[in-house]
């Protein structure tokens, strides 16, 4: 959702935190990934802080389909480092082992 809509959502005073509204209308197993994904991304943030700059782009999005043409994705997850690699799954070893080198070379974007 664009920052203005989740700022009307949440004047609306609608109860859920904004990624979990309306979570629950999804498919059980969409659910659990959408937490897994969720997870994933908290402790990358928390492990690297201000090492690394995480983006999120919602394929649905005029930006995330733009995004997702630029770098071939097709599935999803898709993680995109240093602008080269790219990573489709749940990986998180080689996720982790790309992050770590973009870091010691001083990249910082992901």
């Amino acid at each position: 959702m664009c920052n203005t809509c989740e700022m009307m959502m949440a004047q609306a005073d609608l109860g859920q935190a904004p990624p979990e509204r309306g979570l629950d209308e999804y498919p059980p197993e969409w659910q659990e990934e959408f937490r897994r994904l969720s997870s994933l991304i908290f402790t990358l943030a928390e492990r690297y802080q201000n090492k690394v700059r995480i983006r999120i782009w919602d394929p649905r999005s005029l930006q995330g389909m733009l995004k997702s043409i630029r770098y071939g994705v097709r599935r999803y997850p898709t993680f995109i480092v240093n602008r080269h690699h790219k990573l489709t799954g749940w990986d998180t070893n080689s996720l982790e082992q790309h992050i770590q080198t973009a870091v010691e070379i001083g990249i910082s974007e992901l």
